[in-house]
């Protein structure tokens, strides 16, 4: 692969002039920060597959009666998901940037380009900031895995491992949510902001009182959390300046639950919550900067790679709770 400096040649010229040109005045692209995983327990595992089992008990108090009459069955009901195996295979030529303004990069005598300043400067300024935004816009919620088809071949975008919407899909379909109820029939968003902030309030409503104690987050794409915040204004009539903050993105007669918008979830009317215990994200061979390889493989070429294992998923699927929107 090529470095692209077709626009750095157009602008500045073919040629490097040494001075006081260096990294400080290289900047790098803004990327979507990764908010979704950071909601999700890690869990550092040596496993590709997580088991884990729900136990209860049913009714056990009984009137007083002299006879023994036992009564009551301890069930175990198991829960495992696999973990996927991603990976970052990436190629450049740093030879490309030395007859270029950017030939600070490469202005090391030194034949391995594996140890050139453009290096390390790729490492840590572009390549964690880029994994972050793949997994986040990509992966996380939106993600259906596809092995590739083609040895050799890249995989397609959004096919490395199952997102959180394809994971609480197969928990529906296998009527495993809401303990065992299933989505809250809830239908699609209505079109008033005020109306919206009472569709939140009523999915709150309607978590097992039982459970709605631990609950404190409520998750959605930004643009409705966003709008929850408006319709919570119109609803209750809020100066705009009202409780500046988290104020406006708490629920209304349970303020200790939140309303969060995550970029992962652009463009899906899916909803859904679960307390923090039951959000678990297990990972094998964690670390990027700990396992990034680099390399030159050929002549003036430099190679670096990683892998690793992970999944986003939910111990006891029982205790996820959602609406009923793309769930198809």
């Amino acid at each position: 692969m090529a470095i692209d400096v077709a626009d750095v040649i157009t602008d500045f010229g073919a040629y490097y002039k040494p001075g006081s040109d260096n990294q400080k005045n290289l900047r790098t692209m803004i990327y979507k920060p990764g908010r979704t995983a950071s909601y999700f327990q890690l869990r550092p595992t040596e496993d590709t597959i997580w088991r884990g089992t729900l136990a209860s008990l049913n009714r056990i108090v009984q009137p007083f009666q002299k006879t023994f009459s036992p009564i009551s069955t301890t069930k175990f009901t198991p829960n495992h998901f696999d973990l996927f195996k991603l990976k970052i295979d990436l190629q450049e030529t740093p030879d490309d940037l030395e007859a270029t303004y950017l030939g600070f990069l490469a202005a090391l005598p030194e034949a391995d380009r594996a140890q050139w300043p453009f290096v390390i400067w790729w490492l840590s300024n572009l390549i964690p900031p880029a994994k972050e935004r793949d997994l986040e816009l990509n992966e996380y919620f939106a993600g259906v895995y596809l092995a590739p088809p083609v040895p050799g071949t890249a995989g397609a975008v959004s096919t490395a491992m199952n997102g959180i919407r394809k994971v609480i899909r197969g928990y529906n379909t296998a009527g495993r949510l809401n303990l065992g109820n299933g989505p809250f029939a809830l239908g699609a968003f209505p079109g008033a902001d005020a109306d919206f902030c009472t569709y939140i309030e009523t999915f709150v409503e309607s978590i097992p009182s039982e459970i709605r104690p631990f609950i404190k987050e409520v998750f959605m794409d930004t643009d409705s959390a966003t709008r929850y915040k408006r319709g919570k204004r119109d609803k209750y009539k809020l100066n705009i300046n009202y409780m500046e903050g988290s104020g406006l993105q708490t629920v209304e007669d349970y303020p200790s639950v939140s309303v969060v918008g995550l970029d992962s979830h652009l463009g899906s009317q899916l909803i859904w919550t679960s307390f923090a215990e039951n959000r678990i994200r297990p990972v094998k061979k964690i670390g990027l900067k700990d396992t990034m390889k680099v390399q030159q493989f050929a002549p003036r070429v430099v190679s670096a790679y990683t892998d690793w294992w992970e999944a986003l998923n939910f111990e006891v699927p029982e205790f996820v709770f959602c609406n009923d929107q793309d769930l198809a």
